[in-house]
């Protein structure tokens, strides 16, 4: 109990942002997982790729800080967005042209929201530190 404290302890702000970070990449893994795709954009492999891999150099990143280690996950939650933006263009221009009356749901608007909370905090995360010296 003791270790769990003095860890605790030895954390600063940094790190309950990386924590944020951390919560909101994991939503938005589920989001767009349990959203599927559609005729327009399936479920992109290599976004869930990104989004995994980000999330576990997050996780990484929380249990033993290694310097400049805070960065890895924000550069993957960066490259998930690139996928995930050029995966689902079809669908968004499809929505804007209204070609077949199809519009945005509640899940893509989720996604992208938890996505770009992900990517701001991962960025706030990897300015900060996220422990104290010893």
């Amino acid at each position: 109990m003791q270790s769990i404290k003095e860890f605790f302890k030895s954390r600063t702000v940094g790190w309950y942002v990386s924590l944020a970070s951390f919560v909101f990449g994991f939503i938005t893994f589920i989001i767009y997982v349990a959203r599927g795709g559609n005729s327009f954009s399936p479920v992109s492999g290599v976004a869930v790729a990104m989004l995994g891999l980000g999330w576990a150099t997050n996780l990484l990143v929380l249990v033993k800080d290694f310097g400049v280690g805070a960065f890895v996950p924000y550069i993957f939650y960066i490259a998930a967005f690139g996928v995930l933006f050029n995966s689902e263009m079809a669908f968004v221009s499809n929505v804007l042209t209204s070609i077949d009356g199809t519009s945005l749901d509640g899940a893509f608007i989720a996604c992208f929201v938890f996505l770009i909370l992900t990517m701001a905090t991962g960025f706030a995360a990897c300015i900060m530190k996220l422990g104290k010296k010893k």
